[in-house]
């Protein structure tokens, strides 16, 4: 496994190969889903992260709220990791925003940060990638966001909007996009894997559930 810090340099980062990483594409709006593609009821959340806190693993998530790989990611995969590793207990996985593709990804990202203030994080980012519309095409409205959240149990939609002009999400938000930046990512999904208080490396698999779930069960075996 190819170790890197968090804090290497851009330089050095960009000298790996990155399987992990999915291109990300241009085009139109995508179609959009009132069913959630996984439920994670039941299942510990706090602030960013999703699943137990004495997991031995941790799946770093870097995305984009307006990158389709992220939602293809999300809606296709995150389910089965889910269902296998997180609500069992085993892992637990953490975002870190880097939206990096336009103002709609500032937007949401304020929102998602927001929403992790009430331990919603999570469904909210599901939602989100569940009506996504066409990058930087305006399509993360007051009005969405204020009918997401309102479908989200447990989510106070006025604190939501409250918290997501606050000092505390703008710090976090700026906090997330500079650590990204000094580890080099070079877009978005981009994954990594802490063991323990080990270092986090880079997640050099396919994201498929089967390699993902491959290297998961790796990294619990170490």
């Amino acid at each position: 496994m190819v170790v890197l810090a968090f804090s290497v340099a851009v330089a050095a980062a960009a000298a790996l190969v990155v399987v992990a990483l999915w291109t990300r594409t241009s085009g139109g709006t995508t179609t959009s889903s009132s069913t959630a593609a996984v439920s994670l009821a039941g299942i510990p959340q706090h602030g960013s992260v999703l699943g137990a806190p004495r997991a031995k693993v941790t799946l770093i998530e870097y995305a984009d709220l307006q990158c389709p790989a992220c939602r293809s990611y999300t809606l296709n995969v995150f389910p089965a990791i889910v269902d296998e590793f997180v609500r069992t207990g085993k892992v637990k996985t953490e975002f870190r925003g880097f939206p990096f593709i336009g103002s709609d990804s500032l937007k949401a990202q304020r929102f998602v940060l927001a929403a992790g203030m009430q331990d919603r994080l999570w469904q909210l980012q599901e939602a989100l990638y569940r009506n996504q519309g066409g990058e930087n095409a305006g399509w993360v409205t007051d009005d969405l966001l204020r009918e997401l959240a309102g479908e989200t149990p447990g989510l106070d939609v006025a604190k939501l909007f409250a918290d997501a002009e606050s000092n505390e999400v703008a710090s976090t938000a700026e906090a997330s996009f500079t650590e990204a930046q000094a580890a080099g990512i070079p877009g978005t999904p981009t994954f990594f894997v802490k063991i323990g208080d080990a270092e986090p490396y880079v997640l050099q698999s396919p994201l498929d559930s089967a390699s993902l779930s491959a290297a998961l069960d790796d990294a619990l075996r170490s």
